[in-house]
């Protein structure tokens, strides 16, 4: 049983990237807000690309 101890201990500490990557919800919200801005970004684009009306 000690054994086991002691390798948990010698275990690297887990990254923040890691951390990032595993927590799903993080990973949710951040596809959200990244889809977002890429179809705000492109309607807008899309927007100002119309030529004016006569």
């Amino acid at each position: 049983m000690s054994e086991k101890k002691d390798q948990n201990q010698e275990q690297e500490p887990v990254s923040w990237g890691q951390k990032l990557f595993d927590n799903v919800w993080v990973l949710f919200v951040l596809s959200l807000l990244i889809s977002t801005l890429i179809y705000n970004v492109w309607g807008i684009a899309n927007l100002l690309s119309v030529p004016p009306a006569p």
